[in-house]
């Protein structure tokens, strides 16, 4: 009995010698989005697909081993909030990157505060000036941009359609302009006979489109071009209807779900949308697909939430194909990286760090399989290589330290 005990006693010794196996620390990710106001829909919808990524990511052994912890911030649609959180992710929390970012002005403002922190920031903002103008080699976007999707759209409507008088209407900021500038140039370009009847830019978040409406009606338009978002897209379009303004709107927002599912009735039907992806491809890759994520999100389909997911995909792929967090070395893999997504293979281009993607033209259908509303079929894609612009231009610079 002794002999047994001193056995025992020399076996737990040995176990308790042994350190302690631990699971690695998570690498953490910062997410900077519009957590609180009229944005929250649109913000929590990328966050989800983050999530649904990060599951994937972690489930195949991480990013270098390590699980990915996301930490969510709230800029409160103020770029000067947008910071100070930045601030508190790299300074205390000490994220690797940086997702996300708000609104454009708030995304532009993290953007150029990258340069301090020498840290990767991926923008869910499409405005053309965070990869142009302002281009720094911190930042990479690895979902559309402004021009990509309306020349996607435009050259759709030029070709495919007889619509040629267009009222535009967008909401008074940068991202307003930008579009409704794109849109004339591009639609200009694919079908030179269209004539803008109107061109207006009203105060964000606005709660009466009545003026504005009676002008488009007496305008002689046959669509209304807008990428308005949030409240400012559902009040234009169902106080346009309620005035009897039976015009197809053409954008990209008029497909988002979460709009779509706030329109009481047919409100949208026949508009156009264009956009990265659409549930309904139909591709036997995509169908896995989105079966898959609807499984992993806990029941929501592949819309919205695809703008984050993709941010993440492509962000773990970079990390784990430099095999290291060395700054230098994710940016080296990052540039020129080929992603293989649901919809094809999205490049990230090294010149301006801008994902180069294939689109997809959507139109609003009474039913499909994935909603119990309203929502876009797609109707046609439009290949990756349409989209390969000149970065010059659309005002891109080489970036110069500082």
């Amino acid at each position: 009995m002794k002999k047994v005990t001193i056995i025992l006693m020399v076996v737990a010794g040995l176990f308790l010698s042994i350190p302690h196996v631990q699971a690695k620390d998570p690498i953490l990710i910062g997410y900077i989005g519009m957590q609180s106001g009229p944005g929250k829909a649109m913000s929590d919808s990328f966050i989800l697909g983050i999530n649904v990524a990060s599951k994937e990511i972690n489930k195949n052994g991480g990013i270098l081993g390590h699980p990915i912890q996301l930490l969510v911030e709230d800029m409160q649609m103020k770029p000067e909030i947008a910071l100070q959180k930045l601030k508190k992710l790299m300074l205390k929390d000490k994220v690797e990157a940086v997702f996300g970012g708000g609104t454009s002005a708030g995304a532009l403002a993290i953007s150029k505060t990258m340069r301090r922190y020498k840290k990767i920031f991926m923008p869910t903002a499409p405005t053309i000036d965070i990869t142009g103008k302002h281009f720094n080699p911190y930042v990479f976007r690895a979902n559309n941009n402004i021009p990509m999707v309306v020349m996607a759209m435009a050259q759709y409507i030029g070709k495919q359609t007889s619509l040629r008088k267009v009222y535009m209407i967008n909401q008074d900021y940068s991202y307003g302009h930008d579009n409704a500038a794109y849109w004339e140039k591009f639609i200009k370009k694919y079908a030179p006979d269209t004539e803008i009847v109107g061109n207006d830019f009203h105060p964000m978040f606005n709660k009466d489109f009545a003026s504005y409406i009676s002008k488009i009606k007496a305008s002689g338009a046959d669509y209304i071009f807008t990428n308005n978002w949030g409240p400012d897209l559902a009040r234009l379009i169902i106080q346009g209807r309620s005035f009897g303004m039976k015009l197809p709107f053409v954008g990209m927002v008029v497909g988002d779900s979460t709009i779509l599912k706030s329109l009481p009735g047919d409100q949208a039907m026949g508009s156009f949308c264009a956009g990265s992806i659409f549930p309904g491809i139909g591709t036997p890759e995509f169908s896995k697909f989105e079966d898959s994520f609807f499984k992993t999100s806990g029941g929501v389909w592949p819309d919205s939430p695809y703008w984050g997911y993709q941010i993440m995909k492509m962000y773990a792929a970079a990390v784990n194909q430099a095999k290291s967090l060395d700054i230098n070395k994710i940016i080296k893999a990052f540039e020129g990286m080929k992603w293989e997504g649901p919809t094809g293979v999205v490049t990230m281009r090294a010149k301006d760090h801008q994902a180069i993607m294939p689109m997809f033209i959507g139109q609003v259908v009474k039913k499909t399989k994935y909603y119990d509303f309203p929502y876009p079929k797609p109707i046609k894609m439009i290949p990756a290589k349409e989209f390969d612009y000149k970065p010059e231009n659309f005002g891109w610079k080489p970036y110069k330290a500082k």
